[in-house]
């Protein structure tokens, strides 16, 4: 393969056909039954050819489209290099390589090397252990972040505001190897778990109305100074508040201490005398805390009042700055009647991340607050942490609780600290998967983790409790086809088809999309939107009525509301919500005359039939093209295509060698849709050109417009089947595709075309396989 012109290697070209001969009078031996004859080898099957005709341009420091087979040809196993041999199949078939203008090697000797790369690619050896990967540790990319937020504690937070943007890797953001975590995301991770603490959780710290607010110089007793009350001896201080209602009320005083001796400083709370409770002031002077006290009365006026009870003084102390106890009190306030805290009126999210709570006198006992922490404990962090909590992560917890009691917070600010340690925890941010057995080699995920790949890949969330049910119980794996067949048949499962089918399809760029404004001027937010959902309601309408693969580019009907049916053409639709929408001849041609992907495939200012020719080859044949040889655009100034049609100018882009290779497949396959212009919109002409829409592969096939290009595509539905098998199972394992996942994805295809050639079944087959249902240890790819 070679954008350079060759002279021809007689020596080698001879070595070559004795080669060739030999492969064949082997075949012709197996043919005739055993002994079998060793099969030649690489070095003498390929290299040949490959010196004779492609080592010129594909091979030293910079070989040409970054492609080189010094390295290819040192591994005699062609599928340790499965990618690379399959595009040099490809090209050995199509005629593709030498360029046009080199010399080439002869038909025979094509189908003598094609031939013996076809049968080694297609000998993976799958009778022995499978190899099932190993997937890099992954943290949960934005659009998770914010689903398992909304499931584990019903806040709506929009990570996007705030995180940095997900690196995609292989076409999707769910790769482990490129989801790494910086300092700020770590900063961000910590913020976050503070806000959505604290929007998930009521507190009596955090209630704000109705309140009355007391400052030092509004209460009685002490001395007042620098805005504070200060008690240095067993003194009270006090102030009469005016209660208009009978009903429950929360006393906080914002107050701290003068450390001394073996104790902290203590104060109690009293209403009219009645004292409500001793409290241990653990704050330091000049950091101020608050510590609340919740109170039921009467209506009518009440004098409430703090008393500072162990004073402490001891001149001769070592630590000079202990040896005096004091207190200060900034502020009293009082908050109420409170209807917030009444279980009835607590959020949906206090319940979901709080499963017991205990009484004001519990949370006072030393050790009668224990049960309903240890519950609410246990319970958050196995939903959190998608598991079981182990006893470290439950001490742990515990710890903070216990922690946030000693200096006077709420039980319910406590669990906001246990919340916020949850949410930034690795078990939380990350989707690990190290083996619960002792393994040295593959080792099935235990349920538990199987229950998290299967929703992280169909829902983009965390496992519901059906799931962790199964999961707890063992039966996750017995019940697997009915839990697949209910997570799929949920609503949840939308996601799969956007997070997947946007990256797939890259319609998900239409966000960023900028068009020439002076061109396109009705191009707009709202329309872009409306691109993107078509092709969303259409891949959930194949989906969810478990319509044929094919469907996906030969459809004759899409979903359209009244704006975007303006935008095309297409008369007869009223109103902003999308119904389904019978569309002329000349669009029935499936996603391939979406705005949306016309829309992504274009230049700003024109439109691209290499662009979207290489869309098609890398997104529905999984048979992306290399990068170019160099980042020149076409160019549109010079003398030499001035007044030129776009054909015309790309046919002289493709007379530079380096350049036709790939751009004899992608051209004719983009042209085919250069009715639609930049926004998807149909014409007849591209200014003062008429559109020529046809098109000839360097197989010879030749077709024209977006009917003859569905039905080349349709012609070849095997290919179409495999690249989504493999486009859908990268996404499913958060990885790269090795070689030995060849015989997972072979056995899925088949389970795909057996099962009725649809999502669902592709889906299923794949949560059924072994890359999905195991792991490998590092070390044992």
């Amino acid at each position: 393969m070679c954008g350079k012109r060759y002279r021809w290697r007689s020596a080698r070209c001879a070595r070559f056909l004795f080669t060739a001969l030999a492969f064949y009078i082997n075949s012709l031996a197996i043919a005739e039954g055993p002994p079998l004859p060793p099969r030649p080898s690489l070095q003498n099957a390929v290299a040949p050819m490959v010196e004779a005709f492609c080592s010129d341009c594909h091979s030293g420091d910079e070989p040409e489209a970054d492609f080189s087979f010094q390295q290819l040809l040192d591994i005699p196993q062609v599928n340790r290099n499965h990618k690379a041999w399959q595009k040099v199949l490809k090209h050995v078939r199509n005629h593709t390589m030498p360029p046009e203008d080199a010399e080439a090697p002869s038909d025979e000797q094509r189908a003598a090397v094609a031939a013996w790369l076809e049968t080694e690619l297609n000998h993976i050896d799958c009778t022995g252990p499978p190899n099932p990967g190993h997937v890099t540790i992954r943290r949960l990319n934005r659009t998770e972040y914010k689903n398992t937020i909304r499931d584990l504690l019903g806040v709506d937070f929009d990570p996007a505001e705030t995180f940095p943007r997900d690196t995609l890797g292989y076409g999707f953001d769910n790769n482990g190897d490129v989801l790494s975590l910086s300092t700020l995301l770590l900063e961000k991770y910590l913020n976050a778990a503070e806000l959505i603490a604290a929007e998930a959780i009521v507190t009596p710290e955090s209630l704000a109305k109705p309140m009355h607010r007391y400052p030092a110089d509004q209460l009685q007793g002490g001395q007042l100074a620098n805005n504070s009350r200060h008690l240095y001896h067993n003194e009270r201080i006090s102030v009469t508040a005016r209660f208009l209602a009978p009903g429950s009320y929360l006393f906080r005083a914002r107050t701290c201490a003068s450390q001394a001796g073996d104790e902290l400083a203590r104060m109690t709370i009293d209403i009219d005398g009645r004292e409500l409770r001793t409290i241990e002031v653990a704050a330091v002077e000049g950091d101020l805390q608050t510590y609340y006290v919740p109170f039921e009365t009467k209506a009518g006026s009440k004098e409430i009042g703090v008393s500072f009870i162990n004073d402490y003084w001891d001149p001769d102390f070592e630590d000079h700055s202990r040896r005096d106890r004091n207190l200060f009190v900034h502020s009293l306030e009082i908050v109420g009647p409170v209807e917030a805290l009444l279980q009835e009126n607590l959020p949906t999210s206090h319940r979901l991340a709080i499963a017991a709570t205990p009484t004001e006198a519990q949370w006072a006992d030393a050790a009668a607050w224990r049960p309903a922490a240890q519950q609410s404990i246990r319970e958050f962090l196995a939903r959190a942490y998608r598991r079981p909590a182990t006893h470290q992560d439950f001490s742990r917890a515990l710890l903070v609780v216990e922690r946030a009691r000693a200096t006077g917070d709420s039980y319910q600010r406590a669990m906001q600290l246990v919340v916020q340690l949850a949410l930034v925890s690795p078990s939380f941010l990350f989707r690990g998967e190290a083996p619960t057995v002792e393994s040295a080699h593959a080792y099935p995920l235990d349920e538990f983790q199987l229950a998290t790949r299967m929703s992280y890949f169909l829902w983009s969330s965390m496992p519901d409790k059906q799931l962790m049910q199964e999961a707890a119980s063992g039966t996750l794996r017995q019940n697997l086809d009915t839990q697949l067949d209910r997570m799929l048949a949920s609503p949840r499962a939308d996601q799969l088809i956007k997070n997947f089918g946007e990256q797939w399809l890259e319609t998900r760029r239409l966000k960023t999309l900028k068009p020439d404004t002076e061109l396109f001027p009705e191009f707009n937010k709202p329309l872009a939107a409306d691109m993107r959902e078509e092709t969303f309601q259409m891949l959930r309408d194949v989906f969810r009525r478990n319509l044929p693969l094919a469907t996906l580019i030969s459809a004759d009907y899409s979903y359209l509301n009244s704006r975007l049916a303006r935008h095309y053409g297409i008369h007869g639709v009223e109103g902003d919500e999308f119904r389904r929408v019978q569309l002329p001849a000349n669009r029935q041609a499936g996603l391939l005359t979406h705005g949306s992907v016309l829309a992504v495939t274009s230049h700003p200012d024109r439109t691209s039939p290499v662009l979207r020719g290489k869309w098609i080859m890398q997104h529905l044949l999984n048979d992306a093209p290399p990068p170019p040889p160099t980042l020149a655009r076409l160019a549109d100034d010079s003398q030499s295509v001035a007044g030129k049609s776009l054909r015309e100018r790309l046919k002289i882009h493709r007379s530079q060698a380096s350049c036709n290779v790939c751009h004899r497949v992608m051209d004719p396959l983009g042209f085919s849709l250069e009715n639609f212009d930049p926004l998807g919109r149909w014409r007849e002409s591209d200014g003062q050109f008429p559109i020529d829409a046809q098109g000839r592969l360097p197989d010879g096939r030749e077709f024209s417009g977006p009917e003859g290009l569905r039905d080349i595509l349709l012609a070849d539905l095997p290919a179409l089947r495999k690249c989504l098998v493999e486009q859908l199972l990268t996404y499913a394992l958060g990885r790269g595709l090795e070689y030995y996942d060849q015989c997972a994805v072979r056995q899925i295809a088949t389970a795909t075309r057996n099962q009725g050639d649809t999502i669902s079944s592709i889906v299923k087959a794949i949560v059924r396989s072994v890359p999905f249902q195991q792991a490998q240890s590092i070390g044992q790819q």
